[in-house]
Order: C-alpha cells, then structure tokens, then sequence
C-alpha cells in the first residue's frame, strides 16, 4: 500500500474508526487517542498490505485493541466513599438504620447484574477477582459493571436529597 492510499484509507475510515473507540471507551478525547496510536501502528505495517485484504476490519480490530489497552492502563479505581453510597452496617445511634434502609431500597433497584456485583462486594466482602469467577464476568466486564451501578447509586442519592429539600 502506497502513502497516498493510506492516507486517502485513512480519512474514508477515520469516522468510522473514531465512533468504534467511542462506543468501547464512552470518550471522545480518550477515543481519539486510541485511534491516534492505531493510526501510527498501522502506518508501522502499511507495506504489508495488499489491496484484497479486509483492511477495514484488521483496522477496526487495531482500535480495539488500543481501546483494550486504555482500559487496562486505567484499572479499576473508582473511589468509594461508604458516606455516599450509605452501605455502612446499620448501628442504633443517629439515623443509620434508616440510611442503610435508603441505601439498600436503591441497590435492588440497580438491575440484576449491577446489584448482585454491589452486594458481592460489599455485604459479602468478596474480592474483584472473586466476583469475577462468581459471575464469569471478565475484569473489564466487572469494572464497567461498577462504574455504571457506582454512578447509578450517585445519581439516586442526588435524587433522593433533591426530594428531601
């Protein structure tokens, strides 16, 4: 493949390249970045080629794998703040059974694979790597699984305060 015709490859799949990482990482400056480094890895190999290859799928393939590889990097480190999520063990002085009430109402809203990875977590104490093996999910699975119940849990305690006020 000749410079030009990767650069003319390039610009036809950008867009599509762009909205795959996107899709795998939920950012576009993230995204970019992942399909900035597939860009440069695959302008490394671009005399490989011949024009019968699937070279869009190979490319699509290249931007997964950099977007895999962003996540790896990020690891799961989403703070928990036990004051937020209320999931503290319920105690008889000031309001905490009744917040650990609140809290639990809102974990069994979660859906079912969101709530269950929660209360591993939490009620049973279980490991990441122990959730993972219960569940089969994989660590990314598992992370992403977190984050949106984390955030879910957030956005119903904002709620719930609004309703309070």
């Amino acid at each position: 493949m000749t410079d030009q015709e990767f650069r003319n490859r390039v610009l036809q799949w950008q867009p599509y390249m762009q909205k795959l990482a996107e899709q795998l990482l939920g950012d576009a400056d993230n995204a970019s970045d992942a399909v900035q480094d597939a860009v440069v890895s695959l302008w490394e190999k671009r005399k490989e080629w011949n024009d019968s290859a699937d070279l869009k799928s190979l490319w699509g393939t290249v931007v997964k794998r950099r977007c895999i590889d962003q996540l790896r990097k990020q690891r799961p480190t989403v703070p928990i703040d036990s004051e937020s999520l209320m999931l503290t063990e319920p105690s008889p002085d000031d309001l905490s059974e009744e917040r650990y009430q609140l809290a639990r109402q809102l974990v069994d809203r979660l859906p079912k694979r969101q709530r269950d990875a929660i209360l591993m977590k939490y009620e049973e104490g279980m490991s990441n790597e122990e959730i993972e093996k219960a569940t089969g999910m994989s660590s990314t699975h598992l992370y992403a699984t977190l984050s949106r119940a984390y955030k879910s849990l957030r956005n119903a305690i904002e709620q719930h305060k609004n309703e309070q006020k």
